[in-house]
């Protein structure tokens, strides 16, 4: 069984599993039709539905690696990250995540309502007990985590990256907002797509990606249910506040610049201090080995290097770096643009295509 996958074959796992899934949610709806209620104030098909879809995923995956002989496993390098200190930074990125990315959607959702958007937000249940609270947070949370990162980085940023790290990230993010179909959320998840890619490359695991899915889903799902005052105050300030939004895009991207250094920095090997050898440096007139620190041992300032690295990124060199230090995380072959593509591309119009039906819908 192979451990690496083409740019085709992830695009292709990807396209199975949205059909997969689809054709069970079809098939479910079509058996149950007419028999099911509500629980929680939201339809038991709903609920269903969620779960359904994720494990359709899962096994669509499965069901590829045995048809296209290769390990799912290790193609998603579900294996613990390479440095402890990944998991402690993981709250924060997803709060900066979030910081980052939700003013953006409330500014798209504006736009949307001007040019005459009312389609329907994500299902959610009222949270009458303490028992719902913790179903939907199974449901909602835990099921999307690991069902969509192993399609959507696990596989698809995996056979991806093979054209080019940033390709992988890009359009693995832009497939996984798209297939959600719900332009209410697009912009947040692509941002969420992104950061999570970008934790899948550097740490060489696909668990970082799945625990920040969950803290987004989780820290939203837990707003919603026990600190109602946040919509409130959302809702008070409008579906985009200038001033407010733009600080927090600001102080999020700020946020998570300096959090994914840390993140990389805490992923590096120590490397030992090396030795050189100096001819006739003095003593006895013979060879002596003199023990010297290399440039790569020597303690550096970690506020001083995240500030250098936060500046660099308003420069073309300081982009050139990063795609240098994800390109050389990747744990992938690197095969260009010579392999075949065309899977890619219909995966990519797939998604636009179910995109944009679903927006015409909500003009209508």
């Amino acid at each position: 069984m192979r451990n690496r996958i083409s740019a085709n074959e992830g695009a292709s796992t990807y396209i199975f599993c949205l059909c997969g899934a689809s054709l069970v949610g079809n098939l479910f709806a079509m058996l149950m039709s007419g028999r099911m209620g509500a629980f929680a104030g939201m339809s038991i098909a709903n609920w269903v539905s969620y779960a359904i879809m994720q494990l359709a995923f899962i096994g669509v995956v499965f069901i590829m690696g045995v048809w296209r002989k290769f390990d799912p496993l290790k193609v998603a390098r579900i294996r613990p990250s390479r440095n402890w200190k990944h998991y402690v930074l993981l709250p924060c990125i997803a709060l900066f995540t979030i910081l980052a990315f939700y003013p953006l959607s409330l500014l798209f959702l504006k736009f949307l309502s001007v040019i005459g958007y009312h389609g329907g937000g994500v299902a959610v249940p009222q949270f009458t007990s303490v028992g719902v609270y913790f179903l939907a947070i199974l449901v909602i949370a835990v099921l999307p985590a690991i069902g969509e990162e192993l399609m959507c980085r696990g596989i698809l940023c995996s056979g991806l990256s093979t054209r080019s790290v940033p390709f992988g990230i890009l359009i693995s993010a832009f497939l996984f907002s798209f297939m959600h179909a719900n332009p209410l959320q697009t912009v947040h998840q692509f941002g969420l797509g992104v950061v999570s890619a970008i934790l899948f490359i550097l740490s060489g695991s696909l668990l970082p990606s799945i625990i920040l899915h969950f803290l987004n889903n989780f820290y939203t799902l837990t707003i919603t249910a026990y600190i109602p005052e946040v919509d409130m105050l959302i809702y008070r300030l409008g579906n985009w506040n200038y001033l407010t939004g733009a600080v927090s895009v600001v102080v999020g991207l700020v946020g998570l610049a300096v959090l994914l250094y840390l993140y990389h920095r805490a992923g590096q090997k120590k490397k030992a201090p090396a030795f050189k050898v100096f001819e006739n440096s003095g003593v006895f007139e013979e060879y002596t080995i003199i023990a010297t620190m290399d440039e790569e041992g020597k303690k550096t300032n970690i506020f001083l290097d995240t500030f250098r690295f936060v500046g660099s990124l308003f420069t073309k060199r300081g982009w050139q770096e990063v795609r240098r230090v994800l390109t050389n995380s990747a744990d992938v072959p690197m095969i260009g643009n010579a392999q075949p593509m065309i899977s890619v591309w219909l995966a990519i119009g797939f998604a636009a295509f179910y995109w944009v039906v679903n927006f015409v819908l909500g003009m209508i």
